[in-house]
């Protein structure tokens, strides 16, 4: 979404309309799941996703003939066995898509992508609501921001409560109009703590999934920009004693402990669990983990609390090197990040 939104303020800055498609519903063994986008250039340019294949030369086509008319479209694509092969869907299915022509001449368009731009930068929550287009009307956006404050209008009988209350894109019907809520951040916050040999190249891969990714250590040798030039915060703490004080932790926050030993282990995760976190990992062994879980009963928490810490952190590949490690671990974070907005969505 990131590079998208980019491309479309860059777009937008030279005055050149181009086409957005988005995945609104899908049926059967469609690559891409709703919300999934792709932008059309004039010059026949993309970038981003749909699906693949041929149904993505489909969209793209049409995309190409929507900048010409200069309109808006939903396009149903139903595909069989021998199309789902080219984009690995194997049994085929189908999907409707919206293509619509983004008119960079239109104030409020231009004021939307520049919202859109700002949530994204700033790691903000927000949601963009679409009308969908029927025979006669064209595309209307609103983009709500994270303080509830609201560009555009909201279509009529849709609340505020229900769109911030909204976690993965969806379809709502209105009467006869069908609107799409989509929520601009569902990735989730990543919160690093330790920054040697295992954090350094897991931080690339959480970084690389689409968290917002902090590493957090309390040596600034280590915690420094030249060893995490691509995360998009680094903290150098005076020690790891209350050092989640100053973070906004949450349920889409993810805790993940790799720091240099025991004590410090031990010393940030019962900081953290008394956090909403929705994930917590400690990187050690099971004996390790054990004795400190043992530590932690000593000190009053509770066997629930202990049942929150994935211990020892990642998926059993039977990794070895910091590499290996740091990819078990995002494995982790990436199903269990499934399973918060699948349940809460």
């Amino acid at each position: 979404m990131k590079q998208i939104v980019q491309a479309m303020e860059n777009l937008c800055a030279k005055g050149e309309h181009f086409a957005l498609a988005t995945v609104i519903t899908r049926n059967g063994s469609a690559p891409r799941s709703t919300g999934a986008k792709m932008l059309i250039k004039q010059d026949g340019g993309i970038i981003g996703t749909v699906g693949g294949g041929m149904l993505e030369a489909q969209v793209q086509e049409l995309a190409e003939k929507m900048i010409r008319e200069r309109r808006s479209i939903i396009q149903s694509f139903q595909f069989n066995g021998i199309d789902a092969a080219t984009m690995d869907a194997i049994c085929g299915g189908q999907v409707e898509v919206l293509v619509e022509w983004v008119n960079c001449e239109d104030p409020q368009t231009i004021k939307i992508i520049q919202g859109l731009q700002t949530a994204i930068n700033q790691h903000q929550k927000a949601w963009l609501v679409t009308n969908l287009p029927a025979a006669k009307t064209g595309t209307m956006h609103a983009f709500i921001q994270q303080d509830g404050n609201v560009m555009g209008d909201l279509p009529q009988g849709l609340t505020l409560e229900a769109i911030t209350e909204t976690r993965l894109p969806g379809i709502v019907q209105l009467g006869q109009q069908l609107v799409m809520i989509e929520p601009i951040d569902i990735s989730g916050s990543a919160f690093i703590f330790g920054a040697g040999h295992v954090s350094r190249s897991l931080a690339v891969f959480v970084k690389a999934v689409g968290f917002w990714t902090v590493v957090l250590d309390d040596r600034g040798e280590y915690a420094n920009r030249e060893r995490f030039p691509e995360v998009d915060q680094v903290i150098a703490l005076e020690s790891f004693t209350d050092s989640l004080a100053n973070l906004q932790i949450d349920g889409d926050s993810f805790i993940v402990i790799v720091t240099r030993g025991h004590v410090n282990d031990l010393t940030v995760l019962a900081q953290a669990l008394k956090t909403e976190a929705g994930y917590i990992g400690m990187i050690g062994s099971r004996r390790k983990c054990s004795l400190i879980f043992e530590e932690l009963r000593r000190n009053g928490y509770r066997e629930e609390d202990i049942q929150r810490v994935h211990a020892p952190i990642g998926l059993p590949i039977s990794a070895e090197t910091p590499e290996e490690i740091g990819i078990s671990i995002v494995a982790e974070m990436i199903q269990e990040r499934s399973k918060l907005q699948n349940f809460t969505g």
